[in-house]
């Protein structure tokens, strides 16, 4: 039978089997990393890693600026601006930039985690040198400063206490401004970046 592997050995060491193998169409081999995407599209390089996350931050921070609006102006402790940074849940289609939830998330992750993640973390440990680990680079501490700030800024929120949300907004608005500056981007949050 052709199942056995001597059968299958003789007929590849044939001519025709040669022939056999030259006739089908041959396919080039992807690489799989084990969630759907092919390692040819992964970036190649820590500064293109650390340009999508960039690009994403921009747009968190496009999203925190509305917020800042909504308060500060505003006076508005629900709506559209506090749902597009802090709603938890993911969103139906990615954004143009490939975000699946929130700024909030995006940005420091789920504020009931206990180290964070989001765009900002990705960004401070791209700083770090190989196999170093990230806890005391500059860029990290000032990532942790601004997960406590935007969780405070939450959780007036959630209270409803404009007076408080409007003093966490300020505090936290200068936080994210330091951690831009110590991550080599514009620090000024009304950055035409920003806008």
């Amino acid at each position: 039978t052709i199942h056995s592997s001597s059968c299958r050995r003789r007929l590849l060491e044939s001519a025709a089997g040669a022939a056999l193998c030259n006739i089908l169409p041959k396919q080039e081999a992807w690489a799989f990393d084990g969630t759907g995407s092919s390692i040819s599209n992964a970036p190649s390089s820590k500064a293109e890693l650390a340009k999508g996350y960039r690009q994403r931050i921009v747009a968190d921070v496009r999203d925190f600026n509305a917020l800042g609006k909504a308060i500060l102006d505003r006076n508005e402790m629900d709506g559209n601006a506090w749902l597009d940074v802090f709603i938890p849940y993911p969103r139906r289609e990615a954004d143009a930039l490939g975000r699946t939830y929130a700024a909030q998330i995006d940005l420091i992750g789920p504020l009931d985690s206990k180290t964070g993640g989001g765009a900002a973390y990705l960004l401070a440990s791209t700083f770090a040198k190989p196999n170093k680990p990230t806890e005391n680079l500059p860029q990290m501490k000032k990532y942790k400063e601004l997960f406590k700030s935007i969780e405070s800024v939450d959780a007036a929120g959630k209270k409803k206490d404009l007076a408080k949300a409007k003093k966490e907004f300020a505090q936290a608005s200068v936080v994210l401004s330091d951690y831009l500056q110590e991550v080599g981007m514009p620090a000024s949050l009304s950055d035409p970046l920003y806008q």
